[in-house]
């Protein structure tokens, strides 16, 4: 999100998005040190006329329509993959049958067993088995309904993930500033980002004044990162002409 921008344009600042889009990133959980490695990239070390004659863009026109096209139908839409969809039923049957919760399922059938097999050559047998058997099925159960609603949980938290992504961007297209849906944004595309705006995809920025991102749901870091036109690291998750 950006924090702060004024640019000579206005309240903007013009940006270029780099190769790797959204879409593109890997869908895994990995910790810092293993994102800054697998994150190969030189489009920020790039001199700007350099990166711009490879995007085939334009600082003052953008991309034209005939590119953008072909960018959006080559690398997809700019947005997160969604993760494979699994029926609640599935998803609870799992919670209810797997892992340790099969143990106490066959430990609970061992003591409900023995008690039959004790019932059959005795009177009036001990239920101490009956009553284990009794107390694990209650465990498993109890158990598995509590996982099911603590993996529906953070299943809602990573949907709310999706409302980080903005709806609109504002593009330099033909040469004319135009809005378009955010999951629209190519490779190539001049971007504009004010005060308050989500950045719509990975950025190489070109022009700006006093801009930061709030980077803490990518790193961590609490507080507002400055960013510039500079390169700053070698590491693309360091340096300050890039936002995420």
């Amino acid at each position: 999100m950006a924090d702060s921008v004024e640019t000579k344009t206005g309240s903007y600042s013009g940006a270029v998005n780099v190769v790797k889009n959204k879409h593109e990133k890997k869908n895994k959980k990995i910790n810092l040190e293993d994102l800054k490695k697998e994150l190969e990239m030189c489009e920020h070390k790039m001199e700007i006329t350099d990166l711009l004659k490879s995007l085939e863009t334009c600082v003052d026109t953008g991309l034209t329509a005939s590119v953008a096209a072909r960018n959006l139908e080559r690398d997809g839409p700019n947005a997160l993959t969604p993760q494979k969809q699994t029926s609640e039923l599935v998803k609870f049957l799992k919670q209810m049958f797997g892992g340790f919760a099969m143990l106490l399922w066959v430990g609970a059938a061992l003591c409900v067993f023995a008690y039959i097999i004790r019932s059959t050559r005795e009177e009036n047998p001990p239920k101490d088995e009956l009553y284990l058997g009794i107390a694990l099925t209650v465990t498993v159960i109890l158990s598995g309904f509590f996982s099911y609603y603590q993996e529906a949980k953070s299943s809602r938290i990573m949907d709310s993930f999706k409302k980080m992504i903005p709806q609109e961007a504002v593009v330099l297209r033909d040469g004319k500033k135009v809005t378009i849906n955010a999951v629209d944004c190519v490779v190539g595309d001049i971007t504009f980002v004010k005060f308050g705006d989500r950045i719509p995809a990975d950025i190489r920025i070109i022009d700006c004044r006093g801009l930061k991102v709030d980077n803490s749901s990518l790193t961590g870091e609490s507080e507002p990162q400055s960013r510039g036109t500079e390169c700053s690291s070698d590491n693309p998750i360091e340096t300050k002409n890039l936002a995420f």
